[in-house]
Formats: structure tokens, C-alpha cells, sequence
């Protein structure tokens, strides 16, 4: 049943990293060197102990587990090896030629499902090896072996034992004692990087092509991405363990099994989801509700198709992102709140399947105050949860709307509400998604938090306590495009695989009514990032860590001096530039407020449009002077800094560039870039960063430095329809190409989307001005102007098809309107319903 996971089982993070071998190319393959740097010595004997488990779903089990290479390049070597049938597996020790012989074989079954604990004893050359404490095998080496040496886990890159034979494996805890004393612990446990480090010694631990299992308790990973025209909803059934997503062509099936997709194309298309759909389970039957209109449709699977007419009518619904709940044994199904009209709700709607009939539930005890986008989770004991979301206290949109961060109890056998507690309001607004899951066993509830009042929003996963005010956020955040008109996002848990899954629905207007779909999945238990185990620090380590806190402390110290100094000498520069300036002109102080170099009649320029470039006023090329990291801070700061004109505060900064750092080492890192951008704007003097009103922002003098995006924002901003010149201003801007071809940033796909949107309309608005039989050439060109931001933009197809067709262009106007039609096809995986002869007449 859906959102009622009710979580019992006890789980633990898989930790540990993940071996690479015959499964992927050579060049990926892992490995895992200790001692790289200097030889480990042991005073007399050596164990060296690691868990191991083996990966499923491998073709191939041939390869090693590790190699000890002594100082006079002698090998000790565990390797693992299976017949070409896998039937007959084995491990085997290899002590320099002789092979010493193993007296057991592990289970398959205990290879694959659990971890293992092998070790490996020497001592006056006698070799013994363990499993699971089992003594599994033993015998001499036949060399002298001596007391210093690296070991090799997978890959192998010693110049005398070169192999790339590496077990698909997991390791972790790998140890070393010698006279019972732990000389070194590798616990594994990283999460991004590929040094790991001793708990013990502090030696690093060096990996090639590291894959962290525990990363994957982290880090959501993006399983799929689906784009369809129309509107969407979607629903977990925990039975069969499948996502299903209905869109208005075909019903889309994501399995969590094995995380695979499929699809069934409806046998004739209608429109069937609108806003404010939403879709459940129930006793492994989907159900489709429109609150609206009270009207709850079936979905046939083995027909594929639902019982909604091509005819049905719908109103734009008064209850966006309320939630639902469903009875035991799926008798009913509760909606809850919800918002529309300038009106939250709190009004509890309840639909019973026995009657077929709808009615009022009246709640006794606390009030929940009218909202929506809040989070529901239940238990299995007829008790719900309900967490935040945005509202007030008498449904009126203007009367103080707010945040609510309460939760409340819910038992539905007396329809009774009790409230638990209130959060103290948290340092960033939030509002909650839909589903909450339930923790039983830890009284505790997960779900996914964002703020609301951004487009460029992040869910992210909190874990909070079912009887106390707390609230702690957990795991990385996960991109989310947030209108509320538009966006939906929900919370499934698969219990038989151990994961938690989150799928995203954005509704685009614009270029053509289409839905997003993200789909995310992350191991469960999720994680934060891992702490170092704290040990009893030796000398050395205490002094390590003083000398890197000395050197970080003078590293500031002096950056903020040379700040102090540049500022008050560039200060000096402007007030005296600026006071000549006014001596020799009647011009207003204020035009000079951000110039700093006057002297100069050329003109910078940054372009931004057709690629990246930076020329100073000499004409001298400097974009090579931005690293890849300065460059994106660079124009994270420009173009936030002319669209909104208020740059970006410290925190944003942080977030954006350096989010796995602390504080102290964040702000260390911004105040070292930000001294790097001042260096270059040096160079060009018309421009500079500045911190005035508490937000970082570039500031720059228009009459010295020309910025195509500037121009661009002037242009479009305005909310008329360009004349002929400026038409021709906007064609001199888009025809120097694509803005900022070949840089993918996450955050600029916004600001690209804008652009097209911005372009299209100007463009668009323009041509209906023009007659086909005077300006013919003229709307081709803005055709074609327009495709080149939206490739399947039906106006600009028809005014091109249409101009063609009047130029006496017959083939090449079918030309354009095949390729459109092809265009159409790859993207939204339809056939485009429009024929040839309809643009035309239309």
C-alpha cells in the first residue's frame, strides 16, 4: 500500500570499496596500494586481516585478491579462480612458485551474502590462513621472508608483478598487527577521493578508480530521465515493486528489482491527467484521483488503458499538492488539505470503496491549520504522521501565509488529531514532499525537505523524530525545479532491496506542454558523510595538525592583509580618478561610481553568447586566464549579478562551489578566488567585485565595457514588441552563436531556458506584425533564428513553411516540415499529429 512503509527491519551502511575487474575495461579496473610511499615493517611476526564479500552478477571470478611484495621482490598472492562454467570455485596461495595448498573452499552462498573475515598469519616463514576464524590452510614459504613490504589489493602496478586480473569484490577493515599489537586499521569508509586513511598511523591508503559503497548511502544516483508531452501522475506499488508513471501516450513501468524501464504505447491517444492528479495503490490496483471534480478512475493492466472518457471535462483544481492516506485492507481513501483560489485547506475528504461514496470526516482534538505541501507517513497501526508544509491559520492567501514546521498525529480509527511538537524555525524555509517514511523500530520518520521559494530548489532528506522537536538533514541534496503549479516530488521506500527512491515531475509550458521525470535512488540506511574515528593522537600527529592549523591561520592572516592593502591602494585609485573626473566635467558623480580606469578609449569586452571570452581595453585576450573553477564562479556572479542586480550572498557561494568543505575551509577558499578575479580585473579596469550591500556582485561601466548578456537583458526585459531595430540588435547578439556553447553547468540551465523563452517571444511577437506577402525572407530568417533555440517550436515551423510556400519554395517548405516532424519525433518518442496540409491551412 502506498507511502505505509512502516520500517522494522534493522539495517546497516555498507561501507567498504568496490573492486573493479573483468566486468569493465582495463583502464577502470581498481586497485589498492598500502605502503606506496614507504615500505610497512613489522618487528616480528605479520597478520594482515580484511573483510571481504564478492559481487553479484559478475560473467567472470578470476582475478586477485591481493599480492605482498617483500623488499627483495618476493610475493605472497591470494587469488580467486572458477572453471569456465563456474562451477568449480576456489581460492588459492601462491608463495613465490609453490602453490600452498588450501584444506577448505568457502560456500558460494557465504561469498556473495555476507561479508567475510580472512586472515593471513606469517611467522619464522610458516604461513597460515583464516576464514571466519577457520583455520583453512597452511604451509612454508619457500623464501626468506622479509619484514618490510606493500601490498597490493586488485590491481597490481609493480614493475615485476604487472596483472590486471582483479576479483569483482568489496573489501573493508583491512588490518595489520604485528605481536598482537594493531599497527594500522583502514576501515574504508571514504565517500568521494581515492586515499584512505589508517585510523591508527595516519598512512594513506592509496586506490585507483575508488567506487565507495558508502557513497551510495550518500549520494542519490539518477537511474532515469523521461520527457513526454502533457501532464503526468505516478505511484510505488511495494508489491510488485514498480513505479508506475501515466502520462497521456503510454504508461511507463519502472522496476526497482533491478532498476530497469519499460513502456506500453496506448492504443489511441486522449488527454488524460491534469493538474492536481493523483495516483495510488491499492490492494495492487491503481487508482487515479481528481479531487476537484470527487472522480476516481481504474487502470486496466492487461488491457492498458483507463476508464476515463476522450470527452471528460476538468476544472483547474482547488486542492494542489494535498496528500493522501488508505485504509487497511484498501475499504477507503483519505485526502487531505491542499491549496487553490487564494485558499488552503484543511478539509478532510474521505471515499469509500464499500459504498462508492464520498464524504466529510470531522477530526476531534488539535487543529492542523489549513495548508499544503506538507509530508504524510504512516504506521500499521491506523496512525498517520504530518509534517509541515505552507499555509494560515484561516485559509485566506492574505492573511499571513506562512511556513508550518509541526508535526501531528493522526489516529484514524477515532479521527482523532494530537499535536506532537514544533520545530524551532530552521536558519532556510522549507516545505515538505509528499510521502513521509516511517522508522517504527527507531521512532523516528525520513522524508525530503525544500524551499519553496526557489526554482532552482534541492530536495533534501531529513531524518526526524516521531515524539521530539528534532530534525536532522542527511545525505546530498538532489537538484529540483520547483513552480508549484508545475513540480511534484514523492518518497518511496523498497524494503526488499534497501533503498530509498525519490521521482521528480516538472511540467514545462514552454517550448510545448511537456512533463520531466527524474528518477533517484539511494542505499538504505542514508548517511552523512563519514567522521574519522578518534584515537589517541602520537606526538607526531599532534604536531602534524598544529603545523597545518599554523600554516592555515597565517594563510588567512596574510590574505587578509593583502586584501586590506589592494582595497585601500584600488580606494585610493577611484577617489582620485573620480575627483579629477568631476573637476573637468559637469557630469554627476553617481555616472562615475564604478569606474576605475578612465584614460583608455577602447572598449573591453565580454562575450558571452556564442562561448566564453574576456578582452581587456588593449584588446588583449584573458580568458585563458580563468581556470575552469574561476570561470564558472566568475559568471555564477555576473549573470546573477545583472539579472537580479544584487549579486549572491557568502552562504550561496559556499553551497554552490564548495559544499564538502567546512566553513572555516570554505571561506578560505572564496576569499583566495575572489583575490584571483580582482588580479584579472585588473587587467580591465572597468569592472569589479564588490561586497557594498552585503552581497558579492560585479559591478562594471557600460560606456567601457561592453557584455552581450547586458545588451541582451536590455533588449528583452522591456515589455513591448521590438521595432526593426531592435530586432536587428537581437539578431547581432544570437547569431554569434549559442550562449555559452560547451559549458553544462547544473545552475545555468536556467538562465539558457530564459534566453530561449525571451528570444522565441521576441521574435514571435515580431512576425505577427509582418504580412507572409511583403516580408516573406524576412519571417524565414526569424524562423530559422527561433529553431536554432527550439528546434521543435511549431509557430516558427508553420510562418516558415507557410513563407516557403509563397516564395514558390514548394519542396523546400515539405522539406522543413519533415524535419520538423522527424525533430518532434526523437525528442517526445510520438508521432507528430499535424499533417502537412493543415499547417498550410491553418
Amino acid at each position: 500500500m502506498y507511502f505505509q512503509f512502516a520500517i522494522n527491519l534493522a539495517f546497516c551502511q555498507e561501507y567498504g570499496l568496490e573492486f573493479l575487474g573483468h566486468e569493465v575495461i582495463t583502464d577502470k579496473r581498481t586497485s589498492l596500494i598500502l605502503g606506496d610511499e614507504n615500505n610497512f615493517c613489522t618487528k616480528s611476526d605479520l597478520e594482515l586481516a580484511f573483510e571481504i564479500k564478492f559481487k553479484p552478477n559478475v560473467s567472470s571470478y578470476f582475478g586477485y585478491v591481493f599480492r605482498i611484495i617483500d623488499q627483495d621482490n618476493k610475493n605472497i598472492d591470494l587469488l580467486f579462480q572458477s572453471d569456465s562454467k563456474g562451477k568449480q570455485q576456489k581460492f588459492r596461495i601462491i608463495s613465490g612458485d609453490k602453490d600452498i595448498k588450501l584444506e577448505k573452499q568457502l560456500d558460494s552462498v557465504t561469498l556473495y551474502s555476507k561479508w567475510n573475515l580472512f586472515k593471513v598469519q606469517i611467522e619464522d616463514n610458516q604461513l597460515k590462513i583464516f576464514c571466519n576464524n577457520q583455520l583453512y590452510g597452511k604451509g612454508a614459504i619457500p623464501f626468506s621472508f622479509k619484514k618490510c613490504f606493500k601490498i597490493y589489493f586488485g590491481e597490481c602496478s609493480h614493475p615485476k608483478f604487472l596483472t590486471s586480473d582483479v576479483l569483482p569484490m568489496y573489501l573493508r577493515n583491512v588490518t595489520i598487527k604485528s605481536a598482537n599489537e594493531l599497527l594500522h586499521h583502514w576501515p574504508l569508509r571514504e565517500i568521494y577521493g581515492n586515499n584512505s586513511m589508517d585510523n591508527v598511523a595516519q598512512s594513506k591508503a592509496i586506490s585507483k578508480n575508488a567506487q565507495w559503497l558508502l557513497k551510495n548511502h550518500f549520494e542519490w544516483k539518477l537511474l532515469k530521465k523521461l520527457k513526454f508531452k502533457g501532464n503526468s501522475s505516478f505511484a510505488f506499488n511495494d508489491k510488485s515493486r514498480v513505479i508506475q508513471i501515466n502520462s497521456d501516450l503510454k504508461t511507463y513501468f519502472f522496476s526497482t528489482k533491478n532498476d530497469s524501464l519499460s513502456y506500453k504505447n496506448f492504443t489511441s491517444s486522449h488527454k488524460k491527467f491534469t493538474f492536481g492528479d493523483c495516483a495510488i495503490f491499492l490492494n495492487n490496483k491503481l487508482v487515479n484521483v481528481r479531487l476537484n471534480e470527487r472522480q476516481i478512475f481504474d487502470y486496466d493492466f492487461n488491457k492498458n488503458n483507463w476508464n476515463i472518457s476522450a470527452n471528460t471535462k476538468y476544472n483547474l483544481t482547488e486542492y494542489w499538492h494535498h496528500n493522501k492516506y488508505a485504509y487497511p485492507n484498501d475499504t477507503a481513501l483519505v485526502l487531505i488539505g491542499g491549496y487553490g483560489q487564494y485558499k488552503y485547506k484543511n478539509r478532510v475528504q474521505k471515499f469509500s470503496f464499500n459504498t462508492n461514496s464520498w464524504s466529510d470526516l470531522s477530526m476531534t482534538g488539535d487543529i492542523i491549520e489549513p495548508r499544503y505541501m506538507f509530508g504524510l507517513g504512516s504506521k500499521e497501526n491506523m496512525k498517520s504522521y504530518l509534517f509541515g508544509g505552507f499555509g494560515s491559520k484561516t485559509g485566506d492567501q492574505g492573511m499571513n501565509p506562512q511556513n508550518y514546521y509541526d508535526l501531528f498525529e493522526i489516529d484514524w480509527q477515532k479521527n482523532r488529531v494530537r499535536k506532537v511538537y514544533d520545530l524551532k524555525n530552521p536558519d532556510s524555509t522549507f516545505v515538505v514532499a509528499s510521502s513521509l517514511i516511517v522508522n517504527q523500530s527507531k521512532d523516528s520518520f525520513y522524508g525530503l525537505i525544500y524551499n519553496q521559494l526557489k526554482f532552482k530548489s534541492s530536495l533534501q532528506l531529513v531524518e526526524g523524530s516521531l515524539s521530539k522537536p528534532e530534525l536532522n538533514r542527511i545525505s546530498k541534496e538532489i537538484p529540483y525545479k520547483f513552480i508549484d503549479v508545475s513540480s511534484f516530488a514523492d518518497l518511496y521506500f523498497d524494503k526488499i532491496n534497501s533503498k530509498l527512491y525519490c521521482v521528480t515531475s516538472f511540467f514545462d509550458r514552454l517550448p510545448a506542454d511537456s512533463t520531466e521525470i527524474e528518477i533517484y535512488s539511494l542505499d538504505f540506511p542514508p548517511s552523512n558523510l563519514p567522521v574519522v574515528a578518534k584515537n589517541n593522537p602520537s606526538f607526531f600527529q599532534s604536531t602534524v595538525k598544529f603545523g597545518l592549523f599554523a600554516v592555515l591561520i597565517l594563510t588567512v592572516l596574510f590574505g587578509v592583509i593583502w586584501y586590506l592593502i589592494n582595497n585601500n591602494y584600488q580606494s585610493n585609485l577611484v577617489n582620485e580618478e573620480n575627483v579629477a573626473l568631476n573637476e573637468e566635467s559637469e557630469i554627476p558623480q553617481e555616472m562615475h561610481d564604478n569606474i576605475i580606469n578612465v584614460g583608455n578609449e577602447n572598449k573591453g569586452k565580454i562575450s558571452l553568447f556564442g562561448g566564453f571570452q574576456f578582452i581587456n581595453n588593449n584588446g588583449v585576450d584573458l580568458t585563458n586566464q580563468f581556470s575552469p573553477l574561476l570561470k564558472e564562479m566568475f559568471l555564477y556572479l555576473l549573470l546573477n549579478s545583472i539579472k537580479w542586480n544584487k549579486g549572491v550572498n557568502s552562504s550561496q557561494l559556499n553551497d554552490m562551489f564548495w559544499n564538502d568543505k567546512t566553513t572555516s575551509s570554505a571561506r578560505n577558499n572564496r576569499s583566495v578566488n575572489i583575490t584571483k578575479l580582482k588580479t584579472i580585473f585588473e587587467q580591465l579596469p572597468a569592472i569589479q567585485i564588490t561586497k557594498d550591500t552585503g552581497n558579492w556582485k560585479i559591478v562594471f561601466e557600460p560606456s567601457k565595457v561592453s557584455i552581450d548578456y547586458f545588451e541582451f537583458q536590455k533588449l528583452t526585459n522591456a515589455k513591448k514588441t521590438l521595432n526593426v531595430e531592435q530586432i536587428n540588435d537581437l539578431t547581432s547578439i544570437v547569431n554569434q552563436g549559442a550562449f555559452l556553447s560547451n559549458l553544462e553547468y547544473e545552475w545555468l540551465d536556467d538562465f539558457k531556458a530564459e534566453i530561449s523563452n525571451k528570444v522565441i517571444d521576441a521574435y514571435l511577437a515580431y512576425s505577427e506584425q509582418l504580412p507572409i506577402s511583403q516580408y516573406a525572407e524576412e519571417i524565414i530568417e526569424i524562423a530559422d533564428n527561433i529553431f536554432k533555440f527550439d528546434s521543435v517550436d511549431e509557430t516558427a515551423m508553420s510562418l516558415k513553411c507557410k513563407s516557403l510556400v509563397y516564395l514558390g519554395k514548394h519542396s523546400l517548405a515539405k522539406s522543413s516540415y519533415e524535419k520538423f516532424a522527424k525533430d518532434y519525433q526523437r525528442l517526445y518518442s510520438e508521432e507528430y499529429e499535424v499533417s502537412y496540409k493543415e499547417i498550410l491551412e491553418s
